[in-house]
C-alpha cells in the first residue's frame, strides 16, 4: 500500500466520523467530546473531576474544555462545584 492509498483511506475514516458525529449531535444534542467528556465523569469517583483531568483525558486544549463545560452546564448536564479548603479548584460533577 502506498503513501495516496493510505492517505484515501484515513480521509474515508474521517469523513466516516464527522458524519456520525453530526448525526449524534442532531438526534441527541451532544457532540463527541461531550458525550467523552460526560462518560469520563460517570467513570469518576463520586462522578467529579477537575476541569484539568478532563482535558487529560480527552487530550484537548483548556479552551476547548472550558467550551465544552460551559454548554453542558447550560443544557444541565453537569455543574461546578467548588472544592471545599481550596477556591481555586473547581469540581465538575455529573447532575441527575
Amino acid at each position: 500500500m502506498d503513501t495516496t492509498e493510505i492517505l484515501i483511506k484515513i480521509r474515508k475514516i474521517v469523513r466516516s466520523i464527522n458524519l456520525e458525529s453530526k448525526k449524534i449531535q442532531k438526534e441527541y444534542g451532544v457532540s463527541i467530546p461531550q458525550v467523552l467528556c460526560l462518560n469520563f465523569l460517570h467513570n469518576s469517583p463520586n462522578y467529579q473531576a477537575t476541569q484539568g483531568e478532563i482535558r487529560k483525558f480527552l487530550n484537548l486544549n483548556s479552551s476547548t474544555i472550558s467550551g465544552i463545560i460551559n454548554r453542558l452546564e447550560k443544557k444541565g448536564y453537569l455543574a461546578k462545584l467548588p472544592k471545599s479548603g481550596d477556591k481555586r479548584v473547581v469540581n465538575i460533577a455529573l447532575t441527575s
